[in-house]
């Protein structure tokens, strides 16, 4: 199978897929242990490509990645479930939605991807070139410690984790330990060229779209379009303090906490 389920946490009735995006899973790691484990049962999932499914080759788009993510569901016998999903983790929780609505029951997009992937809202908000893509693109290659390397994105991304070099240093450990070049390379086409909008218009699966403040890309200008083409209400969009990798750079419990009120019936 060619994404994996890495961990699960907790083995309650309420079934949960959380979904990562491009840098990987170590967003997750020890997040999920405020929620209560008699409620909750949530799947941290790694997509083709990363962590214990690095092995495999990366997906060609979001619809493949969907895909994928279904059948990773199946496996684990879950013909329903709620989706949390980070970066174009939760462009990928709206793939599934908009192929299978009946199966997601509520959607928490956390600094979300939209189905415009890197929109002209997303290039004015980052001030992005015709080099920016390039340049992200080939950062892998420069290697952890490089002034050019994936640092730079996550700095751009997330001044407040860029401020902190504990975790700044871990993510880009994590990410290099999570994937190759070519998977880096090939998500990145993934994501920006996303590409589904008319797929979600009328969508009405409940969603959350949790906000970084100091996020410049996935902010409240940038996920507008999407909320206001998806059904009247199905969309609510909290901003929190943090950037773009919020459940580091946040308040973890203030996230988690917004997170569990947002899914608990």
């Amino acid at each position: 199978m060619p994404a994996e389920v890495a961990y699960v946490v907790g083995h309650g009735p309420q079934r949960v897929l959380a979904l990562h995006g491009w840098f990987g899973a170590s967003v997750y790691d020890g997040f999920f242990d405020q929620f209560d484990p008699e409620q909750f049962q949530i799947a941290v999932v790694h997509n083709s490509g990363y962590g214990v499914a690095r092995g495999q080759a990366p997906v060609a788009d979001m619809t493949e990645l969907a895909q994928q993510l279904m059948v990773v569901a199946d496996e684990l016998g879950w013909p329903a479930f709620d989706i949390v999903g980070h970066s174009y983790g939760g462009a990928a929780g709206l793939r599934i939605a908009s192929l299978s609505p009946e199966r997601v029951g509520s959607l928490v997009a956390i600094c979300p991807v939209m189905p415009t992937g890197f929109d002209a809202v997303a290039v004015a908000n980052t001030g992005a070139t015709a080099e920016t893509g390039p340049a992200f693109s080939a950062s892998y290659s420069k290697g952890p410690d490089a002034a050019d390397g994936p640092g730079m994105i996550i700095a751009a991304l997330d001044p407040v984790l860029a401020a902190d070099p504990v975790a700044y240093n871990d993510l880009i450990k994590a990410t290099f330990d999570a994937m190759d070049e070519e998977a880096f390379r090939q998500y990145f086409n993934v994501w920006t060229g996303a590409s589904f909008a008319e797929d979600v218009v009328g969508l009405d699966t409940r969603s959350l779209f949790l906000i970084g403040e100091s996020d410049p890309f996935a902010n409240v200008e940038y996920v507008t379009a999407t909320q206001q083409s998806m059904a009247p209400g199905a969309v609510e969009v909290q901003v929190l303090p943090g950037g773009h990798f919020l459940t580091v750079s946040g308040d973890r419990v203030q996230v988690g906490n917004a997170i569990d009120d947002f899914l608990t019936p």
